[in-house]
């Protein structure tokens, strides 16, 4: 007597499904389609993994099969390797679908935010424990960057306003980094937040990188939308500038940033520029600075590269 294979709702061969998940992603349809070839309830799952000598609750298994949140961390990494054995899988399977931007990470640092933010790698590198390559699970649909330039021709806050699109399920958090002009005792801080909230916090002393991982107040499915913005200030004296730049590591479909200065101390001329990767320039146009003493610059369909605005005060 033969058995049929199991299937999926829609009657097709759920072996051939789970194969296609482990080679494609994403790991909450693997592992999904993992439980149900076995015909285990998560609480089997639980046992059989906690007899290999991890533990995962059953409430974190059924996130992780509904994309609700994503393996992170230390114990949750040897919880997978657990359901790998559990479930028959080979093995990395299932890890080798949470951890892509893990082994890209320093890859990514060095071409990404080293360049992005103008900054050594060893100053990336004082981010760890960080999800530096997190932000990419994320499409930038609009970015707003509002500097204040104060009387003393200073940089006195940075407010951020984000519209972002989740990329695959479980995302919940956004990553940003800012440092000032100087590393000179400036001591930026996170001010404020909307719609997240802060975590982790990593800080290089020489540099004076600031690295905030900010928490949403939900985890996001794929194709959802969330709005949230930050504002970074000084502990300590604001630093002299004469430009506002954000750097993009993925494509951005509108990115603004505007300046506002003091009407006692205008700048004489504004440019804006762009750096592109590969380290072209281009700085040439002027911009208009009106009564308001404001100017800014609007880039639709931003690609990667620097972004930013540069002045002449006298």
């Amino acid at each position: 007597m033969t058995m049929a294979a199991p299937t999926t709702d829609d009657g097709e061969d759920l072996s051939a499904e789970l194969a296609a998940a482990l080679r494609a992603g994403p790991f909450d349809r693997a592992l999904d389609l993992a439980i149900r070839r076995r015909g285990l309830s998560l609480e089997a799952v639980q046992r059989r993994v906690a007899l290999r000598g991890a533990t995962v609750s059953q409430a974190t298994l059924s996130y992780w099969r509904r994309g609700g949140r994503r393996p992170d961390g230390d114990r949750s990494l040897r919880a997978v390797r657990a359901l790998e054995d559990s479930l028959g899988l080979p093995r990395t399977a299932l890890e080798r679908l949470i951890s892509p931007t893990r082994h890209r990470v320093a890859e990514d640092t060095a071409a990404g935010l080293a360049s992005a933010l103008d900054l050594t790698t060893a100053a990336i590198e004082s981010c760890d424990g960080i999800d530096l390559a997190g932000n990419t699970r994320l499409a930038l649909m609009s970015l707003h960057q509002h500097v204040h330039i104060g009387a003393d021709r200073t940089e006195q806050r940075v407010r951020t306003e984000v519209v972002a699109t989740a990329r695959v399920n479980g995302v919940d958090r956004w990553v940003c980094f800012f440092h000032p002009q100087d590393g000179d005792g400036h001591h930026p801080t996170l001010r404020t937040t909307e719609c997240c909230s802060p975590a982790r916090v990593r800080t290089d002393p020489e540099s004076e990188l600031l690295a905030v991982e900010l928490r949403f107040d939900y985890p996001l499915r794929a194709g959802d939308t969330y709005v949230y913005a930050y504002e970074i200030g000084y502990d300590g004296p604001p630093p002299p500038t004469d430009y506002a730049q954000y750097g993009l590591r993925t494509p951005a479909r509108q990115l603004l940033i505007q300046v506002s200065f003091d009407r006692d101390q205008p700048p004489v001329r504004c440019y804006r520029y762009y750096k592109s990767p590969s380290g072209l320039s281009s700085n040439d146009t002027e911009l208009p600075l009106g009564p308001s003493m404001t100017t800014h610059i609007a880039v639709p369909d931003a690609p990667p590269g620097v972004h930013g605005i540069r002045w002449e005060w006298d």
